[in-house]
């Protein structure tokens, strides 16, 4: 009788058995290598799309100083605020002499702004540079503190002379540089001026006195820029930059450094491609 109740059960076991494997063939073979060869055929996609590209950043342009706060009302200089400052201009080039649709901008913001700094020196930030305050210090209002910079886009010669700079601008053909700013508030305070100390400096200068390394104020900055051309093409690329106050060639020390990084062919726009 037992043998007869095996004999009955064996096939539905056995064919139970034989789909449980071809299960676990398939959820853990022939899935994987269908997924892959989806990825590749969608790499494919967008290496095709990419094989020109549009937009890309030519150049970029850093220029770094300090300044000193005197928050006495006597302005005695017992009493300094010591401020270290970033500029940077950033160049899109849209290759093209020929201004089309393709590669005029529409639509530009900034995002994912991060900030990478060795040693916990100040308050750290980053946020929108007028480009005619370049190279100058500017308290920076809490308001302007912002997690993305949306940007208007210029048109014509008379928008550009009704346009306020305070906000962020750009020009469609890209003829103007994205314009950022870093401001690291209050990296010393209650610094006072001696006899011992000498005279002080108003701008990087100032750092001569204080016993602090410049590679631990020399923070790597990044951030994502994100376009829209007139076809309504989607591009975006990630950028970093190390805001170095000393290299080979000078140092903050000096009163200001200009770093200068021309042809950055590895900043390429990536266009955006529905798969």
């Amino acid at each position: 009788m037992l043998k007869k109740t095996l004999k009955k059960f064996a096939l539905p076991i056995l064919c139970f058995i034989i789909l449980a494997i071809l299960y676990v063939d398939y959820r853990f073979i022939f899935s994987r290598i269908v997924s892959r060869n989806r990825f590749v055929k969608e790499l494919i996609v967008v290496a095709d799309a990419n094989r020109n590209p549009v937009f890309r950043v030519a150049k970029i342009i850093k220029y770094s100083s300090a300044e000193a706060i005197d928050k006495t009302v006597e302005q005695n200089l017992q009493d300094l605020s010591i401020y270290q400052y970033s500029d940077i201009a950033l160049y899109i080039d849209n290759f093209k002499e020929e201004i089309t649709e393709e590669n005029t901008i529409k639509e530009l913001y900034l995002d994912n702004f991060k900030i990478d700094l060795g040693y916990r020196y100040g308050t750290p930030t980053l946020y929108y540079k007028n480009p005619l305050e370049i190279s100058k210090f500017r308290m920076l209002d809490e308001n302007e503190i912002t997690d993305q910079l949306k940007y208007e886009i210029i048109y014509t010669n008379e928008e550009n002379e009704n346009t306020d700079y305070h906000k962020p601008v750009f020009f469609t053909d890209c003829s103007n540089p994205i314009t950022l700013g870093y401001i690291n508030k209050e990296v010393i305070n209650n610094y006072q001026v001696t006899k011992e100390n000498g005279l002080v400096s108003f701008d990087g200068r100032i750092f001569n006195n204080l016993d602090i390394n410049l590679k631990d104020l020399s923070p790597k900055i990044s951030f994502t820029i994100h376009l829209k051309n007139h076809l309504d093409e989607k591009f975006l690329c990630n950028v970093s930059a190390d805001l170095k106050l000393e290299t080979e060639s000078g140092s903050v020390k000096s009163g200001y450094i200009i770093e200068i990084l021309e042809d950055v062919k590895y900043y390429n726009f990536f266009k955006e491609v529905k798969i």
